[in-house]
C-alpha cells in the first residue's frame, strides 16, 4: 500500500475506508509476497546414491508445514532438517525459512519430485534422471562397494561325516543399521556357527575399512557333490548424513560366492565306529597319580579318579562317540556327565569317573580302544589308552584299642601266728613286702592314668576325621566325604556294628551322595539326611567314650 492511497482514502473522509486503508497497510509485506522454491544438488544421479534437496519460501513459518511423504514411491529420503533466519537490510526486515534433506532415487528412470505447497505457494516439480552406477562414470567414487562379502573353506573334498569350517568376512566401509548375517547352506549339510564373531580394522587405499569374521562348521551328511550357498548380508547403510541433514538409511545386500565341495562315502571294508578326521587324540590321567599301569596298591573305599579326554579335529560334537567301559563288580563306579567344547578346530570331550573298590584282591581297570579313518592317509587308525591293575588291600587304620586297666591280684592274707615273743626276721620281711605293695600300687595308678590319656587322643582323633568329614558334606566335596567316611567308620566300628540299622542308613546316603554327584540321570541328594545320620552316630560315640573313662578311673 502505498503513500498516496492513505493520502486519497483522508480525502474521501471515510473513517472505515480510513481504518481498512490502514489495517491493510500494516500486514507484513512479506506475507503476501511469500515466494517457495526447491533445488537439488543434482538431477542426473544413480540408482542409491545420495543427494540434497532444499526446499525454502521467504516467510516464517511452522517447521511442519511441509509434507515430505509424497517422496515415497520413488525416493529414500531422511529426516529433514529446518533452519529459519531473519535479516534486516536498509530498513527492510525479510524471514526465511529452509528445509534440507538427502535423498536417493529406489530405481532406473525418470523420477519427479513433486511440488510442495507451502501456505499460498508452491514450488515447482523437478525431473530427476536415474542411471545404473555403472553409466555414470563421474559418480564412481560415491558409488563404490562399501560393504563386501567374501568366504573361504578348508577343503574341497571331505568324507560322510566329516566336518569343515566355513569362514566367512564382511567388509564394512560407511555407517549401518540393523545389519544381519545368514549362514551358509547347502542340501546334505548340517551348519552351525562356531564361537563369536572377531572384529579388527584395516586401511587400504588411505580408507579405513571394519571387518567381522565369522565361522561355521559345515557336516557333510551324504555322499555327491553339494553345493554351498554363501551367506547373504543385508543391512542399511546411513548415507548422506551432515550438519545440514541426518543423512538417508539406504538398503544395503551382498552375498558370499557359491561353493561346490565333493563329498565321499565310508568305504565299505571299514570297521568299527565311523570317524573321519584328519587328528584323533585320547588321553587319560589318574588321581592319585600313577605310572605304573601293572601294579598299583590301594586301600578298600578309597576312590580313584580316572579323566579320559577326546579331541578329534573337524567332527561335530554331535558325532562324537559315546565312552561306555564295563568295570568289574569288585568296585563301584560313578560317571560324571561328558564336557564337551570346541578349540582350534578340535571337538574335545572330557569325561570324569570315579572308581571306589569295593573288596581287596587284585583289580583289572578296562583299556579304551578307539577306531577312526584318518581323512589325510585315507586308512584306518586305532587309538587306545591302557587300563589299570590295582592291588585292594584292607584300610590298615583299625579302630583304636582302648588299653584296659590291669587286674591287680590283692596281697594274700598273713596267717596268723599267735604270740611272738622274739622278733627274727619277720620285721625284716614285713617292710620288703611293704614297700613291694607300694611300688604294685604306684605303677597301678600310672597305667589308669594312661587308659585315660590313651582314651582321650582317640577320641580327639575321631573328632578331627569327623570334622573334617562333616566340612566336606557341607562344601559339596564328594571325593573327600568319601575318604574321610571310609577313615572314620573303620574307627567306629566296633561302636556301629553295635547298631547295624544305623550304619547301614549311614552307607546308603553316602551311596546316594555319589550317584548324585556323578550319575548321569539328575537325581536330587540333600546333605541334610547324612548329617543327622552322623550327629546320631556321634551321640553314641560320645556316651560309649564317657562310659569308658569313668570305667577306667573306679576301681575294682
Amino acid at each position: 500500500m502505498s503513500l498516496n492511497q492513505i493520502n486519497w482514502a483522508k480525502k474521501c473522509r471515510s473513517p472505515w475506508l480510513l481504518l481498512l486503508t490502514m489495517f491493510v497497510a500494516l500486514l507484513p509485506l512479506q506475507a503476501m509476497a511469500a515466494q517457495a522454491e526447491a533445488t537439488v544438488s543434482k538431477n542426473v544421479v544413480a540408482v542409491n546414491q545420495v543427494f540434497q534437496l532444499t526446499v525454502s519460501v521467504d516467510t516464517a513459518i511452522n517447521p511442519n508445514s511441509v509434507d515430505f511423504s509424497v517422496l515415497s514411491p520413488d525416493f529414500a529420503y531422511g529426516q529433514p532438517s529446518v533452519s529459519s533466519s531473519t535479516s534486516l537490510i536498509n530498513g527492510a526486515m525479510s524471514r526465511n525459512t529452509t528445509w534440507t534433506l538427502a535423498l536417493a532415487a529406489k530405481k532406473v528412470g525418470t523420477a519427479t519430485i513433486p511440488a510442495f505447497k507451502i501456505g499460498s505457494s508452491q514450488t515447482t516439480p523437478i525431473t530427476i534422471s536415474v542411471l545404473k552406477g555403472s553409466q555414470k562414470n563421474n559418480t564412481a567414487a560415491s558409488n563404490q562397494t562399501n560393504v563386501r562379502v567374501t568366504a573361504e573353506i578348508d577343503k574341497n573334498t571331505l568324507y560322510v561325516g566329516e566336518s569343515i569350517n566355513y569362514r566367512v568376512k564382511i567388509v564394512i566401509g560407511e555407517q549401518l543399521s540393523q545389519a544381519s548375517l545368514s549362514a551358509p547352506s547347502g542340501d546334505g549339510l548340517t551348519v552351525s556357527q562356531v564361537g563369536q564373531d572377531a572384529q579388527n580394522n584395516i586401511v587400504q587405499n588411505g580408507r579405513r575399512y571394519l571387518v567381522i569374521t565369522r565361522n561355521y562348521q559345515l557336516t557333510a551328511e551324504k555322499a555327491g557333490k553339494i553345493i554351498i550357498h554363501g551367506s547373504k548380508f543385508s543391512g542399511d547403510a546411513v548415507r548422506g548424513a551432515n550438519g545440514f541433514s541426518s543423512g538417508i538409511t539406504i538398503p544395503v545386500s551382498e552375498d558370499a560366492r557359491n561353493i561346490t565341495v565333493e563329498i565321499k562315502s565310508k568305504p565299505t571294508d571299514y570297521k568299527g565306529l565311523w570317524l573321519p578326521t584328519t587328528n584323533l587324540q585320547l588321553q587319560q590321567a589318574w588321581q592319585p597319580q600313577t605310572s605304573n599301569h601293572n601294579d598299583v596298591t590301594t586301600k578298600v573305599g578309597e576312590p580313584i579318579t580316572r579323566t579320559i579326554t577326546l579331541r578329534i579335529k573337524d567332527v561335530a560334537q554331535s558325532n562324537m562317540p559315546n565312552i561306555n567301559l564295563t568295570y568289574p563288580d569288585t568296585v563301584r563306579i560313578y560317571n560324571e556327565k561328558p564336557e564337551y567344547r570346541a578349540e582350534n578346530g578340535y571337538s574335545i570331550m572330557t569325561l570324569k569317573q570315579v572308581i571306589i573298590p569295593r573288596q581287596t584282591g587284585k583289580v583289572t581297570l578296562p583299556p579304551l580302544t578307539i577306531n577312526w579313518w584318518n581323512t589325510v592317509t585315507e586308512k584306518q587308525q586305532r587309538s587306545e589308552i591302557k587300563g589299570l591293575t590295582l592291588n585292594v588291600i584292607a584300610d590298615p587304620t583299625a579302630n583304636n584299642q582302648f588299653v584296659s586297666p590291669t587286674t591287680i591280684t590283692p596281697p594274700a592274707a598273713i596267717p596268723s601266728v599267735g604270740t611272738i615273743t622274739t622278733a627274727g626276721i619277720w620285721p625284716w620281711t614285713t617292710l620288703i613286702f611293704a614297700l613291694l605293695w607300694l611300688v604294685t600300687l604306684v605303677l597301678f595308678v600310672k597305667k589308669r592314668q594312661q587308659a585315660v590319656i590313651t582314651t582321650s587322643v582317640a577320641a580327639t582323633k575321631t573328632t578331627d576325621v569327623i570334622s573334617m568329614l562333616e566340612a566336606a558334606i557341607n562344601t559339596n566335596e564328594p571325593i573327600k566325604v568319601q575318604t574321610y567316611y571310609q577313615q572314620w567308620r573303620q574307627q567306629q566300628h566296633a561302636t556301629l556294628m553295635a547298631q547295624p540299622q544305623l550304619l547301614q542308613q549311614l552307607d546308603n546316603e553316602v551311596q546316594a551322595m555319589m550317584a548324585a554327584h556323578y550319575s548321569v540321570s539328575n537325581n536330587s541328594w540333600n546333605k541334610q539326611t547324612l548329617l543327622a545320620l552322623l550327629n546320631q552316630a556321634k551321640q553314641l560315640t560320645v556316651t560309649k567314650h564317657t562310659s569308658m573313662t569313668l570305667s577306667s578311673l573306679d576301681p575294682k
